[in-house]
């Protein structure tokens, strides 16, 4: 088995691509310029609407759950689920925020418990091996049948894992990707509001020069 893998080819970032063209639209429909921002607050609002992005993703998935049948689907459904939301609370390089357990206190206490268990769910099921209460890996060593010629016959390994969830889970899952959105948009209202202050104050025939260079 050859197996070539070349990072750079097959997982082109998305700003490098030649192919990748933004339009950005006023509420008329007309294209505008815009430009990247990268200051702090820009980059702090980016990171707020990313988690925004999470959270609306992740409760999408789950209750895709309950409209598919098939095992392995819907266990791709719940693990993708899970992962996501626990993005929001992981340290990534790049988005400098995330959500705390401090968030869920603040809006949302009686849930704090649940999403513990969450990122447990994702920590030692999903994420990583571990031991825990969804997966059951052992080898059996088969005995003969025959008490008079007791005897080791062979040896099977068994594998039982847990393949999808109930709407005991969806519904609190999809409520606290809800309430955790409501939390990151308040956080995210001052600070953009500040982004448009920052770059309303700064050279505007500057600005569309780097428009210019950036498109």
């Amino acid at each position: 088995l050859c197996f070539n893998y070349k990072r750079k080819n097959m997982l082109p970032k998305i700003l490098e691509s030649e192919k990748v063209n933004f339009l950005v639209k006023d509420s008329y429909g007309n294209t505008c310029p815009f430009i990247f921002a990268d200051t702090p607050l820009a980059k702090r609002l980016s990171g707020l609407t990313q988690i925004m992005d999470d959270l609306l993703h992740a409760k999408e998935l789950i209750q895709l759950v309950s409209t598919v049948e098939e095992g392995e689907i819907q266990y791709s459904l719940w693990m993708s689920a899970v992962v996501t939301y626990g993005k929001c609370f992981a340290t990534a390089k790049g988005r400098k925020i995330k959500l705390e357990e401090k968030h869920i206190k603040d809006t949302c206490p009686d849930a704090l418990s649940f999403h513990k268990d969450l990122m447990e769910l994702r920590n030692e099921f999903f994420a990583h091996a571990g031991n825990n209460d969804y997966e059951l890996s052992n080898v059996a060593v088969i005995l003969s049948h025959d008490l008079n010629n007791k005897a080791v016959i062979g040896v099977n390994h068994i594998n039982i894992k847990k393949r999808g969830v109930t709407d005991e889970f969806i519904t609190p899952f999809s409520h606290l990707c809800s309430e955790l959105y409501k939390v990151v948009e308040k956080l995210g209202k001052p600070v953009l509001e500040n982004v448009l202050k920052e770059y309303r104050s700064k050279n505007i025939d500057e600005l569309y020069l780097l428009s210019e260079k950036q498109t």
